[in-house]
């Protein structure tokens, strides 16, 4: 039993050790930092929009959106990604940065409720600009392959965000398919563009005040979920350097530049 839980012990630091798993070469450097900037633009579908507070004092405002329209998310994130090699085809990672988000929502027509009267709808619908900052962390998973330089993966990454500002974004996953050629290599240098397609979703709840009427606050519950093509391609210099650049468009429209180092 004891060289059994010996072996257990020692088989993560001989898989960590070796140049190659079963005769199959990792391939390039098994450790890797890097530096990642995204840009996206993103719509989305609101589930659920209030607003309440005191107009004047003693005067409560209750106001409800029975179908509320849609969103927009303007973000600029900036990210650190630290991952390793565990087998060949198999890359771990963890992720840690900031961001700035611009969020525009479309609320449509509002029904105000206040005390002692009737609820009345108005005429004409609302919209509400918000501008917050934060930080995300999170990690994920990356399983690749090749064969007669014919490249595939899926990758998944999950993410928590902490905004400013009273907003609290919960979590984002994000699944990524990709197929790729490698066009060009040689011992120095090697490029392969691809194709794929990323599903996203992030359930989000926000809030705030509304500008110019003080003690009355916002609250929208929002979902993004969506399935987007995408184009890009990966660089291997030297087998220390990386450049990572994808395209994602349609409903949520990214670009995404990544610069790495691998030892």
């Amino acid at each position: 039993m004891k060289k059994v839980i010996g072996g257990l012990f020692l088989l993560p630091q001989i898989i960590l050790a070796q140049d190659t798993w079963r005769g199959i070469p990792y391939p390039m450097n098994r450790w890797g930092v890097s530096i990642m900037g995204v840009k996206q633009t993103e719509k989305g579908n609101l589930t659920d929009a209030s607003i309440s507070g005191e107009i004047v004092k003693g005067l409560k405002l209750n106001v409800n959106f029975l179908e509320p329209e849609d969103l927009k998310v303007d973000a600029d994130v900036q990210i650190v990604k630290v991952d390793y090699f565990v087998l060949p085809f198999l890359n771990i990672y963890g992720i840690g940065g900031k961001l700035k988000a611009n969020v525009k929502f479309n609320l449509g027509v509002p029904t105000i409720s206040l005390p002692n009267l009737p609820s009345f709808p108005l005429k004409k619908s609302w919209t509400i600009e918000h501008k917050s900052e934060g930080k995300l962390y999170g990690g994920g998973a990356l399983l690749a392959g090749e064969y007669n330089r014919i490249f595939s993966s899926i990758q998944y990454t999950y993410t928590r965000v902490e905004m400013e500002g009273d907003v609290a974004t919960k979590s984002s996953e994000i699944g990524v398919g990709r197929i790729g050629y490698v066009i060009y290599r040689d011992e120095k240098f090697s490029i392969t563009p691809y194709v794929g397609a990323s599903y996203q979703k992030t359930d989000s709840s926000i809030s705030g005040s509304i500008p110019g009427l003080e003690g009355v606050n916002y609250q929208f519950q929002m979902e993004l979920e969506k399935i987007t093509p995408s184009v890009g391609f990966f660089t291997n210099i030297n087998n220390n350097f990386t450049i990572f650049v994808d395209y994602s468009f349609g409903d949520r429209d990214t670009i995404a530049i990544d610069l790495g180092y691998r030892f």
